[in-house]
């Protein structure tokens, strides 16, 4: 298996980190989304799997499609179609595009002069792009037809409430005047080539406390991810384990995971918890367009009621339930899929060298049928994904089924970093 087939729960969605680089890229002056009715807000609910945010979107006059809803991605970008789905594009071109990773260009097709409906809001004149080839194999990962990802386009006009609580979006004018949180707290939001930035403080193992600037990044799975290059004061934990970090548009992302001591912004400070450090080459285009130190993905993100107000500059943490929850990651060692889109059929994705899966023989296209003694028929993939960080010294009772037998294995859940 090659390791564009592999997917990493700490770092999924690295690859969201998307800078097009193409000579249609600009944004035409007269683009918009607003509300399709005189309101000052709408609710719209969402899936939250691995730790990303789906939404439902219209795009022309298609059916609703699911979208990834990532404030690090600029364009709308269209992943895979199934041949049920129509987008009708206008004024469509083949172009060459480039992202994060270390491979080549992929090729796509972009559109000018789009509609995009959600609930509620209507968009008219919007740039689509969309990939010849689906690479990123999302609704396998995710369990669930997804089509794409969207972003900039709804944070850019609208004050954007996240409750990862309640698992509700909500959408205000962007003239809507906000109470002050009681128990969060605002931050100054920097907007630099469409992307949102903030400063915050890691302390590392050896102590050294170091202000980074990270992107804001909704489109990541993981807590948090640091460029070694960006700052020569930036160290390696001394316990870390090599790491496949996600699929860029124009490759694989590898690099390391360690922990680090803290994380904190304001008042708020978050404890022991996984950073993962790309290498060099897999960020050369991200380094080469800004001076950030990294991002900050949704498992740090998710623990709070996050408030983006692109429009004034700010966004605003307010912390839920989650707040104090330990940061645990795939502990097992293998990965899961679920490649028949709609049915409860999951299958080992990847199996982690010198994990506790490779040690009790996991392999590659194992059918999960069950996890201590609980079906696997019975539950959703993010179920399946939560008893893979139960936390260190858990067992896991498996039954499988492999070339027309059922096994069984006891793996411990074990923690590497």
């Amino acid at each position: 298996m090659t390791k564009k087939g592999l997917f990493t729960l700490v770092c999924l969605s690295l690859f969201l980190l998307l800078e097009v680089e193409s000579h249609a890229q600009k944004l035409a002056a007269h683009d918009t989304v607003a509300f399709s009715s005189n309101r000052n807000s709408v609710i719209l609910p969402f899936h939250f799997i691995h730790n990303l945010i789906i939404i439902p979107v219209q795009i022309n006059d298609s059916p609703p499609l699911n979208f990834i809803l990532d404030t690090g991605v600029k364009n709308i970008l269209i992943t895979h179609l199934y041949y049920t789905d129509s987008l009708n594009l206008n004024n469509t071109t083949e172009i060459e595009i480039k992202g994060l990773g270390t491979g080549d260009t992929l090729k796509a097709f972009y559109s000018q002069g789009n509609s995009l409906k959600m609930k509620g809001i209507a968009g008219e004149n919007q740039d689509v792009y969309v990939l010849k080839e689906d690479i990123f194999h999302l609704s396998s990962r995710m369990g669930m037809p997804v089509h794409g990802i969207i972003g900039y386009d709804i944070f850019k006009n609208f004050i954007v409430k996240i409750n990862y609580s309640s698992k509700h979006l909500t959408l205000l004018r962007p003239d809507v005047k906000l109470k002050p949180p009681k128990r969060g707290e605002v931050y100054p939001l920097h907007l630099e080539r469409d992307k949102a930035y903030i400063f915050a403080h890691v302390r590392q193992h050896n102590g050294d406390t170091i202000r980074v600037k990270l992107v804001v990044d909704t489109g990541a799975s993981h807590s948090l991810s640091l460029y070694l290059p960006s700052n020569s004061q930036l160290a390696l934990p001394p316990k870390v384990m090599e790491a496949y970090l996600g699929r860029g548009l124009s490759g694989d992302i590898n690099g390391k995971i360690g922990r680090i001591n803290s994380f904190s912004i304001g008042r708020h400070e978050l404890q022991n918890l996984p950073a993962s450090y790309p290498d060099e080459a897999s960020i050369q285009a991200a380094m080469n367009i800004s001076d950030r130190n990294g991002n900050l993905g949704s498992d740090i993100l998710k623990r709070f009621t996050v408030i983006f107000d692109y429009p004034h500059s700010q966004m605003t943490l307010i912390p839920n339930k989650r707040y104090k929850e330990p940061f645990n990651y795939n502990l097992a060692g293998f990965e899961v899929g679920a490649p028949v889109i709609g049915m409860k059929f999951y299958e080992v994705a990847h199996v982690v060298d010198g994990s506790p899966a490779h040690a009790v023989g996991l392999m590659r296209g194992d059918q999960i049928l069950s996890i201590n003694g609980q079906s696997c028929f019975e539950m959703s993939l993010s179920d399946i994904l939560g008893y893979l960080e139960k936390g260190p010294g858990k067992k896991l009772k498996l039954r499988l089924y492999r070339e027309n037998e059922v096994k069984y294995v006891v793996l411990t859940l074990q923690n590497r970093i």
